[in-house]
């Protein structure tokens, strides 16, 4: 029903200053007891203040997607509190580990950004910067506008005290033909800010290209994906690592 493909890399200020990656990025299928599948989409950005905001985006995504996998294959887990349900078992995983290692939970600061895809049912979830862009007949729409928060150069984290009063959830029964998660590295050339609107030639080619590509080919367009995201053009655009997952609907 869908081809995703996805890749987060590091930015040239982390590169230059001899930093990891603080993005992540997770994509799988899961199968529903109807025998629906729903296509799982996370994406997770360290906050670059933060001494282990890349472990605190390993462990969103990681524990997302092992909650969201589990309660769509369990019809009864499957309730209209799934996304509070999802962002209080990673705040738990998060603390859990700061507690461990003696750190506190803002070392682990992310962003946390989602989708959940159905035939005929999606879910939207977002804390922080970074966007959802969707498309039905080549028209194309943002879920949630970037949340930078109150102040300049700040945004929210799942970690924060008000995590939840900064959540934002959007569940629509539109089959869409496409989708993109991005993180905030990527905003300003996927995002025309003034019109509050999609970037249309940024997405358009992209997916376009992903719907019609041969699913063995798919790896290969990855590997172009991950190309793009590390070019000097983009590089030129921004310094900040980069998160891109994009989905469409198979045209084969």
């Amino acid at each position: 029903m869908w081809k995703v493909i996805n890749a987060s890399v590091i930015g040239s200020y982390h590169l230059d200053s001899g930093t990891p990656c603080q993005d992540k990025s997770i994509v799988a299928v899961a199968t529903g007891e109807n025998g629906d599948p729903y296509l799982v989409c996370l994406a997770a950005d360290g906050a670059g203040s933060a001494a282990n905001g890349g472990r605190g985006a390993e462990l969103a995504c990681t524990t997302g997607m092992a909650f969201l996998t589990s309660a769509i294959q369990d019809a009864r887990r499957f309730h209209t509190d799934l996304i509070g349900e999802l962002i209080a078992r990673i705040r738990s995983a998060i603390f859990q580990e700061a507690r461990k290692a003696t750190h506190s939970g803002r070392d682990y600061a992310c962003t946390f950004i989602g989708a959940l895809l159905g035939s005929s049912m999606s879910i939207f979830f977002q804390i922080g910067d970074g966007a959802v862009v969707v498309s039905k007949n080549n028209t194309y729409g943002v879920v949630f506008w970037p949340d930078a928060g109150p102040y300049a150069n700040m945004t929210h984290f799942i970690t924060d005290d008000d995590a939840f009063a900064n959540l934002h959830v959007e569940t629509s029964d539109t089959c869409f033909d496409g989708m993109a998660i991005f993180s905030d590295g990527l905003q300003y050339l996927a995002l025309v800010f003034k019109q509050q609107i999609p970037h249309v030639p940024f997405f358009h080619p992209m997916l376009e290209t992903l719907g019609k590509i041969p699913r063995g080919n798919i790896e290969d367009l990855k590997t172009k994906l991950v190309r793009f995201l590390e070019s000097r053009g983009v590089n030129e655009r921004t310094d900040d690592d980069k998160t891109l997952i994009l989905a469409a609907k198979a045209e084969e």
